[in-house]
């Protein structure tokens, strides 16, 4: 039984304890408005980020556009700018053959089938000129050596066009270039093509002549929010940049900047 004692001891001894208590519904809803002012700032943040990586690796690929250009008239040599859109990089090559463009406009899928039959035929060739070459300098040249040799038996093929070989570009001046994690090449388009080319590898010809073929390379984010077209003039070789998604021109003839001209 607790005495009188007692009970007012335990009474001050309650008294004196803290008073529990909880947040107020209005302590949660400033919590809550300054997390999300956090979280908007640091999405804000990564897309200025990504805005930044983006008008860099347009600045830097016009430039390298432009430098072809310049470098395939003062060389006389055909280059061409290589675009890796799903490996996200770019490179140049030069070749010392002539280079016909294909008469009709081909499809992206088209063109990549005539790509690689062009290049396993490139292949077969350089086999067939290094046993060819072996064999010369083994000195069992069939025409030096076979006296019974029979022009008759020479057979005749179809002529075809010699193709153009492009080997990797040394210049210092433009190494192999990887874009930023957070930049996409999106298209690369040019005349020779039906449609805008959105995988695999897109080629922009640069003429000895002093001329490059019209062509639209669309780089975005990730999300596709943010686009940037690099438009390159055929005669000029300027390069201009819009901050936005420039559509190529679809049937009809154009003129050399792009646009649609009466036939």
């Amino acid at each position: 039984m607790m005495t009188a004692t007692g009970s007012r001891l335990w009474q001050g001894g309650a008294a004196r304890r803290p008073r529990e208590r909880g947040f107020t519904l209005i302590e949660i809803i400033i919590v809550l408005a300054i997390v999300g002012l956090i979280m908007s700032m640091g999405v804000g943040a990564l897309r200025s980020l990504a805005r930044s990586d983006l008008r860099a690796d347009a600045t830097h690929l016009s430039g390298a556009m432009r430098f072809l250009f310049d470098r395939a008239s003062t060389t006389g040599k055909t280059h061409r700018l290589v675009l890796d859109l799903e490996g996200g990089r770019y490179w140049a090559e030069v070749s010392d053959d002539k280079f016909f463009v294909p008469r009709d406009a081909e499809s992206p899928e088209a063109a990549r089938r005539r790509e690689d039959n062009e290049n396993h035929e490139d292949e077969e060739r350089r086999v067939a000129e290094e046993k060819a070459a072996e064999a010369a300098a083994r000195g069992s040249s069939t025409l030096a050596s076979d006296s019974s040799y029979d022009p008759a038996k020479l057979e005749i093929g179809e002529f075809k066009p010699k193709r153009a070989r492009f080997a990797a570009f040394k210049e210092m001046a433009l190494k192999p270039v990887k874009l930023h994690k957070r930049v996409v090449l999106r298209s690369v388009y040019t005349p020779r093509l039906t449609e805008p080319v959105t995988a695999g590898r897109a080629y922009i010809y640069f003429y000895a002549l002093g001329q490059t073929e019209p062509a639209i390379v669309e780089l975005s984010d990730p999300s596709g929010e943010a686009i940037y077209s690099l438009v390159a003039h055929p005669i000029t070789g300027r390069v201009r940049i819009y901050n936005q998604e420039v559509k190529p021109p679809q049937g009809g003839p154009v003129d050399d900047v792009g646009n649609a001209v009466a036939p």
